[in-house]
């Protein structure tokens, strides 16, 4: 007589890709408290005081790319049948390695910080500050935090524990999660221009916030994706007849971020409460990046708390204070009040589209004189008004060009094999770059990139900006001469 493996399968509905199947490791994994915090994270920061909608979690984000991940499994020949996905009791190579990518999924955002990026931008900030004086324990990012989480917590609860017991390598997921894998094809679905990440929250985000312009043809997407060896190595690639629709998603991401997400209104809120968080870490106000590293990973519950509702409570906790900074109380009460600070938009403090390094560093430089010369303005008006100036120190691009690319490999056999540029499979079976091949629109638009500058005052202090004209005046000035 044959018995049967017993199979594991917890279905969730999911508003975007219907039906997920979990396996038993991961039906176990959500239901730790490290997990469900995620519930109670936003994926979009502050983006919800712009698009009501937009209060989707990065509980379901994370779902999303494990299904997303097994759709490109699948159509790249890589997935197991059902009776070995949820069979425990199936160990062998090819079910490991489709487990392996699932969990990276699931797992990728375990370390996110309350509001998502916005206050991981205020402990980067924090970080660097301490660097400069000899101060820093570790990097502070979410990356660091989720693989402490994944190699660090063996013990009643943690992720560690679950994973050994279920047959996973914790120290090899955390490679895989951060594209440092020794096989490429793990690096590339989890870190490239088309991985699994940017098509869940591409999607995720057009429809909780009602912008169109995210959308592209995930179906088409995934199937165009194919295998390719090259010594030893599989590399992900796209089929030549397909390099449109790749073209249409990196033009859907480019936009994306240019309008929404680092020129939007929530941009400026999420602004806000990064340099309201960086004052609470600078005072010792809230967690530390080494007191979460070091304790507060230790203690599920406590790192459960630690969320979006962390934040408010410490928001609050400060407004009903005596003792309050000027600055960060105005920005307080703007910020609980969802009171937007006015935007100065006048060059060169203005999105601009650049084409090289040159161009970049020129602008820069203009741009930051014209940062100072406005605020030496302010602060002889009124000494005691805020300018938060925003110089970013990465552009919103298509792709890396092929300049970029041949000044980081020393060969074109180089780039082939490495995790992030988008690879096409001509119909000669031969693998070329899609920023090479002339009829792809990334050929071209891979040379631009959007250098977005911002500068943000208090309502109050741009209306009397108004009144006495320094904006006209600041018009008519040539920052290119300033020194």
């Amino acid at each position: 007589m044959v018995v049967m493996a017993q199979l594991y399968k917890k279905v969730i509905f999911d508003n975007i890709h219907g039906y997920i199947t979990l396996n038993r490791v991961e039906a176990r994994i959500l239901e730790s408290a490290y997990y469900q915090r995620l519930r109670w994270i936003r994926q979009l920061g502050f983006s919800f005081y712009i698009f009501p909608g937009a209060t989707h979690t990065r509980h379901a984000h994370a779902l999303g790319v494990l299904h997303v991940m097994d759709r490109i499994l699948r159509s790249i020949g890589l997935a197991v049948p059902e009776d070995k996905l949820f069979n425990p009791k199936a160990h062998d190579e090819k079910t490991t390695f489709h487990r392996m990518m699932r969990l990276a999924a699931m797992l990728h955002d375990i370390g996110t910080f309350p509001f998502s990026h916005t206050t991981e931008i205020a402990y980067i900030a924090h970080w660097r500050h301490q660097q400069k004086v000899g101060k820093t324990k570790y990097v502070a990012n979410h990356e660091n935090l989720g693989s402490r989480i994944i190699q660090n917590t063996d013990f009643e609860g943690g992720v560690t524990k679950i994973l050994k017991e279920e047959g996973i390598d914790p120290q090899e997921l955390s490679r895989v999660i951060a594209g440092e894998s020794s096989r490429l094809l793990a690096n590339q679905l989890m870190h490239s221009d088309v991985d699994a990440d940017r098509m869940d929250y591409l999607t995720r985000d057009a429809l909780h916030t009602g912008v169109k312009i995210g959308i592209f043809d995930m179906d088409m997407l995934i199937r165009s994706l194919t295998l390719h060896e090259e010594k030893g190595q599989e590399i992900l690639c796209i089929k030549e007849d397909a390099m449109n629709v790749v073209d249409s998603f990196l033009i859907s991401r480019y936009l994306w971020y240019s309008q929404i997400i680092n020129d939007g209104t929530g941009y400026k809120f999420d602004l806000i409460a990064a340099k309201i968080f960086e004052y609470f870490l600078e005072n010792g106000l809230a967690y530390s990046f080494e007191h979460l590293m070091d304790r507060v990973i230790q203690h599920p519950n406590e790192y459960f708390t630690f969320n979006d509702s962390y934040f408010m409570a410490k928001l609050h906790e400060y407004l009903a204070g005596r003792i309050m900074h000027p600055m960060i109380r105005e920005l307080s009460e703007m910020l609980a009040r969802r009171i937007p600070p006015a935007q100065v938009k006048v060059a060169p403090v203005v999105p601009t589209l650049i084409e090289s390094e040159d161009h970049r560093k020129q602008l820069v430089k203009e741009t930051q004189s014209a940062m100072d010369w406005l605020t030496n303005e302010i602060k002889q008006i009124d000494p005691e008004a805020w300018v938060i100036c925003d110089i970013p120190t990465r552009d919103v691009m298509f792709t890396q060009n092929m300049d970029t690319l041949r000044r980081r490999f020393k060969s074109g056999k180089e780039v082939l094999s490495s995790r992030d540029p988008a690879k096409v499979l001509t119909r000669h079976d031969e693998p070329r770059l899609l920023v090479e091949i002339p009829n792809s629109l990334m050929s071209i638009l891979s040379q631009y990139r959007n250098f977005i500058p911002r500068v943000y005052l208090s309502p109050k202090v741009y209306e009397v900006l108004k009144q006495k004209k320094i904006l006209e005046k600041m018009r008519e000035q040539n920052f290119s001469n300033h020194k």
